[in-house]
């Protein structure tokens, strides 16, 4: 199989100073989630402006507040049992997971990030 990866961090196509992920991970106590702090993750990749064909894959493509794909080596999350959608910052401007699609046997994962402003 081809590793894409390699592309996804490649200096001609990640962000140079790459992006922050912002993740919470908590536990399940009673019925009831209960937050763990935030952990600030740094990771590198490349990053991309979503097309209209991008948004057809995801249910909240409908959206027009802006929507971002984030494409890394390392594992991006939506909503989970043990943990909430992942934040994404980049220039200034925070995304929250809405979808990952799971590429990791070629080698990367796509993200697709709803900018939050206006929330």
């Amino acid at each position: 199989m081809i590793n894409v990866g390699r592309i996804t961090l490649s200096r001609n196509f990640a962000q140079p100073k790459g992006f922050t992920v912002f993740r919470i991970t908590g536990e399940t106590v009673g019925g009831r989630f209960t937050p763990f702090p935030e952990a600030e993750i740094k990771m590198q990749g490349t990053i991309t402006v979503a097309s209209p064909k991008d948004l057809e894959q995801v249910p909240e493509g409908d959206r027009v507040t802006g929507s971002m794909c984030f494409y890394s080596t390392q594992q991006i999350h939506v909503t989970r049992p043990e943990g909430i959608s992942d934040e994404i910052v980049w220039q200034g401007e925070r995304y929250r997971v809405s979808a990952v699609v799971p590429w990791q046997d070629f080698g990367y994962f796509k993200a697709f990030g709803v900018r939050m402003a206006g929330d």
